[in-house]
């Protein structure tokens, strides 16, 4: 039954939503949220859910954690000013500056896509080149030269260098030829790639981390032989840490890694849920930034005094020397609590995780690790909504997507019920899903 808010919104926003990934294909419409606290949302019908999605992982904290409120509070009180650098600005770029290794200089803005637009404005300005490589399965907003092969549909797995699949309608043509999509985790498809293309690529860009194919750790070779050939050709070499960024700990998937780009684009979680991206990195690249270059980086919310409050508050909160252990242990709690809960049930899922955040692939082998795209899109998408209608119905809200995940603000209490929840839950689709086949068996006789 479509819901009153639901036909409202329909009328004046498209789709019914602000943003298109909250259209809810496990739902059949949007989840509207009255209001949220810790890791509980709460529904337009005053029912508390517990949440799984923690805003796609932007409220890492948890939601209208303590410190962040009290941040944006201050900011308030000082003026809510934006258009104006001051302190605040300042010392926040130098913490980052201490904290992640690739950044020397860094600047501010709100998005990723924004984000991941200006790192490659300035790879191209710097290297005088417009090509850039991308891998298959790897998101980096929606920006006209990188919205290519997110997760395409795909036949070939043979291919090292593949075809650009626009994920939107409105690019211009010659936004295909600028870019270099190939299958990740592929050495041989790397190699093949820079013979053929090195010496038109500006930058390398990638998720060191793959959440947005659930959680997929690269190839060790693959990344020394990323580092090593980009450095060696003169090609920027962007991480785009939008989403992997505090998710193993303050110094994000490079430092866990071991391996340092050029540059690095943040976001989501560094402000606790309000609105900041961060780009920057070597200061020979970000030094050609305007004013002092003239690779134009402008805006009046950039730096905006509330998000970057309440980024104080986020670094002052997971520098607690117990934070990241906890928050650690209690993500492992969780993904032991579905693997039991998911062999309870009798439904085949691979719990896949790096840090505190995870993927769950729906009818692929538990046992063997998801490592590409390719073997990531062949999950079974009809059993996901299916759990995420089932856990919906208890009282979970599992978003239909590729990662999930926990916050600081959940209990072991929360997350056994969660695992209590989820086997049930699987049983009922385990049981749905047997009893369709049946149907179909004798269907067809």
């Amino acid at each position: 039954m479509t819901s009153e808010l639901y036909q409202r919104a329909s009328k004046v926003l498209p789709g019914g939503v602000t943003a298109a990934a909250r259209a809810n294909p496990a739902l059949g419409e949007p989840f509207y949220v009255a209001r949220a606290a810790g890791p509980m949302l709460t529904g337009l019908n005053g029912r508390e859910y517990i949440d799984l999605c923690m805003s796609n992982g932007a409220t890492l904290l948890g939601h209208a954690h303590p410190a962040i409120a009290t941040a944006v509070q201050r900011a308030i009180e000082l003026g809510i000013t934006c258009a104006y650098d001051g302190e605040a600005q300042v010392r926040l770029a130098e913490r980052l500056v201490e904290q992640i290794p690739a950044f020397e200089m860094v600047r501010f803005t709100t998005s990723g896509t924004e984000a991941t637009f200006y790192a490659l404005r300035i790879a191209r300005a710097y290297t005088g080149r417009t090509k850039v490589l991308k891998f298959e399965g790897h998101f980096h907003g929606f920006n006209d030269a990188l919205a290519f092969n997110f997760w395409p549909t795909r036949v070939d797995g043979s291919s090292s260098v593949l075809a650009p699949i626009p994920e939107t309608d409105g690019l211009p043509e010659s936004a295909p030829s600028e870019i270099v999509v190939i299958p990740f985790n592929d050495l041989a498809a790397f190699q093949a790639a820079l013979d053929r293309f090195g010496d038109e690529l500006a930058a390398v860009i990638m998720e060191p981390i793959n959440f947005d194919s659930g959680a997929i750790l690269p190839d060790r070779s693959l990344l020394t032989l990323i580092r090593e050939e980009t450095k060696r050709r003169g090609i920027v070499l962007i991480f785009d840490e939008i989403l992997s960024g505090y998710r193993t700990g303050p110094d994000c998937a490079q430092g866990y890694l071991g391996v340092t780009p050029d540059l690095t684009t943040l976001g989501k979680a560094v402000a606790g849920g309000v609105p900041l991206s961060v780009f920057g990195g070597r200061r020979e690249l970000m030094s050609i930034v305007a004013p002092a270059g003239r690779a134009v980086h402008t805006g009046t919310y950039n730096a905006h005094l509330i998000p970057i409050m309440a980024a104080h508050a986020f670094l002052d909160t997971i520098a607690a020397p117990d934070f990241y252990p906890r928050l650690l242990a209690l993500s492992e709690r969780l993904q032991q609590e579905l693997r039991r809960a998911f062999k309870e049930g009798g439904l085949p899922v691979r719990i896949q995780s790096v840090g505190a955040r995870f993927g769950m692939y729906f009818g692929l082998d538990p046992e063997i690790e998801v490592t590409c795209f390719q073997q990531a899109s062949r999950q079974d998408k009809r059993l996901l909504n299916a759990f995420c209608r089932e856990m919906h119905q208890r009282g979970v809200y599992v978003n239909p997507a590729w990662h999930h995940g926990i916050s600081a603000m959940h209990t072991e209490q929360i997350v056994d019920r969660v695992g209590e929840l989820a086997a049930d839950a699987a049983r009922a689709v385990a049981q749905t899903v047997l009893t369709m086949t049946e149907e179909r068996r004798h269907t067809r006789y």
